[in-house]
């Protein structure tokens, strides 16, 4: 068969980009595509990858996990991205109304859908694969004696069925408001820090043996959480991704620039039931609220959600399944990739 595309990647490491680089390694295996890498320095700070399709239309696959291309408020940043963004297509992960309004000339913008990281497929370079399992033994639920095994995007998938023994879980990280500079960022470290512990200490004492749950560990939690931060033994990598498998129903939280997290789509990929704080960015599809997950405001409606779950193994089933094929038709890399090149396909 006749490859449909061809693609020039502009290829730079970055972990957040391993999604959209596995998605065009598994399209090039099957023949969908042909693939040309062209390494260049990129930003290492920011997650834009740069995809000339057909030598006619230059693509961007933004994976940032907001409004925050340049250090300053979200309206420095969207002027910024009207100024200075030039493609014809602009596929974003953090996507709201917000960047209609600041759309460059000339320009579509579209939303991505939601983001996690993994060890893509392909013959990278070496240091893809390094920069990858350097961040996320250092920056997501996993254990300081973190083993260097390769887990696939295929790994965190599973089937929509639910376990016999219903669970809960929650496992989450603080961030240090001294990290950042800026007033708004730090404001927001201390809510998002604020809320993760009212949330666990509420389903601690609403659901006991029932909830698997804590911290993880790191200095500044130890400093201002020491009882609720958890085992090294609970977080390391391997361990996390078959407990989300083993808990019908999952929790999520607003991340840092009211992103939604990695947890997220790792929720989707395994088909759980999942409770989450409202999403501020759209990811792309048919995706909503009382389809694939619940919404929850304050730690009393979570705790109303989580009974509802409880006591109804049919809207947990139906959930999971939404988010099974939800999955399969957006979020798995190989079709989130695909969808972009048959948007431009379509319009052209």
């Amino acid at each position: 068969m006749k490859p449909l595309f061809r693609c020039e990647i502009d290829y730079f490491p970055y972990p957040h980009l391993s999604q959209i680089y596995d998605g065009f390694e598994k399209l090039r295996k099957i023949g969908i595509i042909d693939v040309l890498l062209k390494p260049t320095i990129g930003n290492i700070a920011k997650p834009l990858l740069k995809v000339k399709v057909d030598n006619k239309f230059t693509v961007i696959y933004d994976t940032l996990d907001g409004f925050n291309w340049i250090h300053g408020s979200d309206q420095d940043n969207l002027k910024h991205f009207k100024d200075n963004t030039k493609a014809d297509y602009y596929f974003k992960r953090s996507y709201n109304k917000h960047i209609l309004d600041y759309i460059p000339d000339h320009c579509k913008v579209y939303p991505l859908g939601l983001n996690f990281g993994f060890q893509p497929e392909g013959k990278f370079p070496k240091d893809l694969k390094e920069t990858v399992g350097d961040f996320i033994k250092n920056n997501c639920i996993v254990s300081r004696f973190y083993k260097k095994t390769t887990f696939f995007s295929e790994d965190f998938e599973f089937h929509p069925i639910t376990v016999k023994k219903n669970m809960i879980l929650f496992i989450a990280r603080l961030w240090d408001p001294d990290e950042v500079e800026l007033e708004h960022s730090k404001i927001q470290r201390e809510l998002i820090n604020r809320n993760r512990v009212e949330y666990i200490q509420a389903c601690q004492k609403e659901f006991g043996k029932q909830f698997t749950g804590g911290l993880q560990r790191d200095s500044f939690s130890i400093q201002t959480s020491k009882d609720l931060v958890i085992s090294d033994s609970l977080t390391n990598r391997k361990t996390f991704l078959n407990a989300v498998k083993e808990h019908n129903i999952c929790i999520a939280t607003t991340g840092i620039h009211n992103s939604i997290g990695w947890k997220f789509a790792e929720y989707v990929a395994a088909s759980r039931a999942i409770i989450s704080e409202p999403l501020f960015y759209e990811p792309c599809g048919d995706f909503g609220n009382d389809k694939n997950y619940l919404i929850f405001n304050n730690a009393d409606e979570l705790l109303s959600k989580v009974h509802f779950l409880l006591k109804n193994n049919e809207a947990v089933s139906e959930m999971m399944k939404s988010n099974f094929q939800y999955y399969n038709n957006y979020l798995r890399p190989d079709k989130l990739v695909l969808n972009t090149l048959l948007k431009i396909y379509e319009e052209n």
